[in-house]
């Protein structure tokens, strides 16, 4: 094996080792052999493009977000690339009888728990996100969300702020079947089988998944989820079925990333639309979460396009 060959030939990912027990298969066609290899590498050239810009620092600085280890991104890439070679990528277990993501999409949510986990937690009065929407029908607008224990500010587009106090209790996210307060988001389990009961609690079959789905992503987007919490969330998903993936998509603001999409063909607990979300692998951020027609797959009917999201001292 030459220096030139050693990108294909990883095995080092989860399921290697009950794909090199499945036997022997017939070499790939070397037009589709090719095409894995571009996979493979394009996944480590897209790896550099994430410069975060620092809105809520008082310099204007530029954070550029540190990169996971090339062998982890290479162990993503391969997972995708052997489904392009024909390779047979057994999938892991899922919940019952249901199979779980596929394996590119497990290995990519592993990835991101990874890279999750490995980030520091700044406590701080608000958590602010500055989102560009859009809904079908309306043009798009770009407005800075600040939300704290007891109440929520608004700064819109066009220069008004709208200021609304915290129902009695507090500010609250969806968690299964009751609402969990600020102060409790610490309080939730973090072992990923513990944590997917609490989250499915109160639905069953595709519905558990349906809401497993949506509620994760508001807690990874909206809330000030730990570290901890949110590698636990992205070790939810990478067991959750029905999660496909899709390489290099821009989102609402240009960026490339991974679009993770669900289709849901029945018992829609929630809602009658299908969640897309577009990620960015090397630190975990969710860049864009899109709602499409569950008859329609290419029907967007909503976009929200996430700037920032994270720590503000102060409303400004």
């Amino acid at each position: 094996m030459t220096h030139k060959d050693q990108d294909t030939h990883v095995l080092d990912f989860p399921g290697a080792t009950a794909l090199k027990d499945a036997g022997r298969t017939e070499p790939p066609d070397p037009a589709v052999l090719a095409t894995a290899r571009s996979l493979v590498r394009g996944a480590i050239a897209a790896d550099t493009e994430h410069a975060v810009p620092a809105t809520d620092t008082a310099a204007a600085t530029v954070v550029v977000a540190p990169r996971f280890g090339r062998r982890r991104l290479v162990v993503c890439a391969v997972a995708v690339a052997a489904v392009a070679a024909g390779v047979a990528v057994l999938p892991v277990v899922g919940v019952g009888s249901d199979p779980a993501a596929s394996a590119s999409a497990a290995d990519l949510f592993n990835a991101m728990a990874d890279r999750a986990a490995s980030g520091s937690q700044r406590n701080a009065p608000y958590w602010k996100t500055t989102v560009k929407s859009w809904v079908e029908g309306d043009r798009a607008h770009t407005d800075d969300t600040y939300l704290s224990r007891n109440k929520l500010v608004i700064k819109t587009q066009n220069g008004r702020t709208v200021t609304k106090p915290a129902p009695p209790g507090g500010v609250t996210w969806s968690v299964g079947d009751r609402r969990v307060s600020w102060d409790n988001l610490d309080k939730l389990p973090t072992r990923p089988d513990a944590l997917r009961r609490v989250l499915s609690a109160g639905a069953e079959g595709p519905a558990a998944a349906e809401q497993t789905v949506r509620q994760s992503g508001q807690l990874l987007t909206d809330a000030p989820a730990s570290p901890r919490l949110r590698a636990a969330l992205f070790r939810v998903l990478a067991d959750t079925p029905g999660a496909k993936v899709r390489e290099r998509v821009k989102d609402g603001a240009g960026r490339i990333g991974t679009e993770i999409s669900w289709k849901w063909s029945k018992n829609f607990a929630h809602s009658p639309h299908n969640p897309k979300w577009i990620v960015r692998p090397s630190d975990g951020q969710i860049l864009e979460c899109i709602s499409v027609r569950a008859d329609d797959a290419d029907h967007i009917t909503d976009r929200a396009t996430f700037l920032y999201a994270g720590p503000a001292d102060e409303v400004r």
